[in-house]
C-alpha cells in the first residue's frame, strides 16, 4: 500500500491550513499559496519516505510495465482508490476554502490527486521488483474522481475507510510483509480491510436514523504470503477473499463549535470505527464481536 504514505504525508499535515479560513466569493491568494507551499513540502517528504521504506535495496532497470492485476486479490488496487479519494477530497475542501466554486474545486482536486499518485507508477516502472501498473493508474483515477458524487448528489453517499489488524503472516515473510508494525500496516495486505460506508438514511426519505450512523461493507484477503496466486499455491497457501458487513460512524456529522475538534474528527473519519461485524469468507459466516 505505497499510496498511503503519500496520503498520510499530505492529509495529516495540510489539513491544519484550513483552521482559520472561511468560504469567500473570490480567490484568497494568500491562503491558496499557503496550501500550495504546505502541500508541496509535505508531498516531497512523503515521496522521500516512500523511497526509503518501499524501494530501499531494489535495483534499478529500464522503465517497463508489469501487469499485477491478479496479485494480492486486488487489495493494492483498493488501497490506491482509498488514498486517491482522500487526497482529492481534502484538496476539494481546501480549494473551496480558497474561494473556488465547487465545480472548479472538484475538477482541480481530482486532476491534482491523479497526478500526485502518478510518481508511484514511475518509481515502480524503474524498479526491478515491480514495474509500472496500468491497473494502479486506473484505480488512482477512480479514487480521485469518486468525490464527484458530492456535486451529483449533494453529499457523499460512498465514503472509503480503512482498518488494520496485525497478522502472523508478516513473521513468515517480514521482508515482503513488513519487519515492524508500521511496515505491516503498509505491506501486509492480510491485515488490511477497505470499507465503503454510507448513511442508513440513504434508503429512507424520512431520516429515521441519526445522520452520524452508517453501515459499512468491507473487503479484505487472507492467506497471502505471495502476491502471485500460483506462487502462493506452490508454497501451500490458498488465498481467499473476505467480505464484511458492519456499523460505522460518520464523525464529520458530529456538531462542534470548536474548529480543532471538527478538524480532528475529519482526520479520524478516514478510519473505520470498530464495531461488531459479520464476515463471509466464501464458505462460512463468522460473527466478530469487535472487528477492526
Amino acid at each position: 500500500m505505497k499510496s498511503i504514505l503519500i496520503l498520510l504525508g499530505v492529509y495529516f499535515g495540510i489539513i491544519n491550513a484550513s483552521f482559520s479560513q472561511s468560504q469567500s466569493d473570490s480567490i484568497n491568494n494568500k491562503f491558496l499559496n499557503r496550501v500550495i507551499i504546505a502541500e508541496a513540502s509535505l508531498y516531497s517528504v512523503s515521496m522521500i519516505g516512500l523511497g526509503a521504506v518501499w524501494y530501499q535495496g531494489n535495483e534499478n532497470q529500464k522503465f517497463q510495465f508489469f501487469n499485477d492485476n491478479q496479485q494480492w486479490l486486488q487489495m493494492d488496487k483498493a488501497g490506491h482508490i482509498y488514498s486517491a479519494y482522500h487526497i482529492s477530497n481534502l484538496n476539494f475542501n481546501l480549494l473551496q476554502k480558497a474561494g473556488y466554486t465547487p465545480k472548479k474545486a472538484m475538477l482541480f482536486s481530482s486532476i491534482s490527486a491523479s497526478l500526485m499518485m502518478l510518481p508511484i507508477e514511475i518509481f515502480d516502472g524503474f524498479s526491478t521488483a515491480y514495474g509500472a501498473s496500468v491497473g494502479d493508474a486506473v484505480a488512482n483515477t477512480i479514487g480521485a474522481f469518486l468525490p464527484y458524487q458530492q456535486l451529483l448528489f449533494n453529499q457523499n453517499y460512498i465514503y472509503p475507510k480503512f482498518s488494520f489488524s496485525r497478522t502472523n503472516y508478516a513473521d513468515l515473510r517480514p521482508n515482503t510483509l513488513g519487519n515492524n508494525y508500521i511496515e505491516n500496516i503498509l505491506k501486509d495486505y492480510n491485515g488490511q480491510t477497505y470499507w465503503l460506508s454510507t448513511d442508513f438514511n440513504l434508503f429512507s426519505s424520512q431520516n429515521r436514523f441519526p445522520n452520524w450512523l452508517q453501515f459499512s461493507i468491507g473487503y479484505s484477503g487472507n492467506n497471502m504470503l505471495y502476491g502471485n496466486p500460483d506462487q502462493n499455491l506452490e508454497n501451500g497457501y490458498m488465498a481467499n477473499r473476505q467480505w464484511f458487513l458492519s456499523l460505522d460512524l460518520n464523525l464529520e456529522k458530529i456538531e462542534s463549535d470548536k474548529k480543532w475538534v471538527k478538524t480532528a474528527l475529519a482526520v479520524i473519519n478516514i478510519i473505520k470505527i470498530p464495531f461488531p461485524t459479520v464476515e463471509w469468507n466464501g464458505k462460512t459466516v463468522i460473527l466478530h464481536p469487535i472487528y477492526f
